[in-house]
């Protein structure tokens, strides 16, 4: 005998009252935590592990031998002295197009790096109101205070050893005739800005890393003195563009390691002393943007009873190898 087909009504109301079944024998206190507990995880703690998988990086520089980079580096800077009474302001106004060229990348991925300028405007104000400005593609002769400026545009100022965590290996400046600039052990070494250290395991939004530099400035008897630097940076955010670029923006802060004890240590060290952000292209391996900001004043930086006050702010760009250089505008 062959069974007579089960009507399809039927058929649905079994399958509806089946998967019914387990929450029907949950009380409904239990089955309103269950749903409690499914939400809290939907909304709260799956996008918190999605962000977490997505919003991580891993900073490496990727250089190929022969690569040419173009720094579009503009800044501006506003100088208050005030001494007694008087007080006067100068402004200085530069922008340049900054070349790091790849000379070559060994196996372990370690860079050799070859920096130059290749053109530079620069405008200055000077307290009482004069004023000189530079180009040097046009101006001839050149003013005094520009010459040394002048005499470097085009050639090689420093070739650094860079490994792909930003380490630098070995660092060498060089004089407008091709030769090493003496440069004492321990003493300052050639760095840029948009080559900064990183650290070796991938970082998320939060991560904070630090490294140290040195500068040289005069102390009290105008001796040069060796004092050294800590940049500090944190990650604020990592995103993905359309053309999946995955971009790391990196805060940053720069203190002294150790306080100094002399005042006029102190004093001089206010141009090194910023703030900023930069913008790194974890695809590519490269930073594509940096700026910095500069607002502090520090009391007797001239003698007694003197204020030495700055103000100023420096940016710098990827740009196409024939970008022309532009000045800032000043900020009202």
């Amino acid at each position: 005998m062959i069974a007579a087909p089960i009507p399809r009504q039927l058929l649905r109301r079994c399958m509806l009252q089946s998967s019914l079944t387990p929450f029907r024998s949950l009380s409904p206190f239990r089955s309103l935590s269950f749903f409690r507990s499914l939400s809290f995880f939907i909304w709260v703690l799956f996008p918190t592990l999605l962000l977490a998988q997505e919003e991580s990086a891993l900073l490496k520089y990727k250089f190929q031998p022969g690569q040419s980079l173009n720094y579009l580096v503009a800044s501006q800077m506003v100088a208050t002295t005030k001494v007694q009474n008087a007080e006067q302001d100068s402004t200085n106004q530069s922008s340049s197009i900054k070349e790091l060229k790849i000379v070559s990348v060994d196996p372990q991925g370690l860079a050799t790096i070859e920096s130059s300028v290749k053109r530079i405007l620069i405008k200055a104000t000077l307290p009482g109101g004069g004023q000189l400005d530079y180009d040097s593609s046009q101006t001839d002769p050149v003013p005094l205070p520009f010459r040394m400026a002048a005499e470097s545009i085009g050639k090689t100022t420093s070739r650094i050893t860079l490994a792909p965590d930003g380490r630098i290996i070995k660092a060498v400046a060089l004089q407008p005739d091709g030769t090493p600039v003496a440069n004492p052990a321990g003493g300052p070494t050639p760095r840029h800005d948009v080559l900064p250290s990183f650290p070796a395991s991938p970082v998320q939004r939060g991560s904070t890393w630090q490294e140290t530099f040195q500068v040289e400035v005069p102390g009290a008897d105008n001796q040069p003195r060796t004092v050294l630097l800590a940049r500090k940076f944190q990650v604020t955010s990592i995103s993905v563009t359309p053309n999946n670029q995955k971009l790391v923006q990196i805060g940053f802060v720069v203190e002294p390691a150790v306080p100094p004890s002399e005042p006029e240590i102190v004093s001089r060290l206010t141009p090194f002393l910023v703030t900023g952000e930069l913008t790194f292209d974890a695809s590519a391996g490269a930073v594509v943007a940096y700026q910095s900001e500069l607002n502090r004043e520090a009391v007797d930086a001239l003698g007694p009873g003197t204020l030495l006050r700055m103000s100023g702010k420096t940016l710098e760009k990827l740009v196409p190898p024939q970008t022309p250089p532009e000045l800032l505008k000043l900020e009202e």
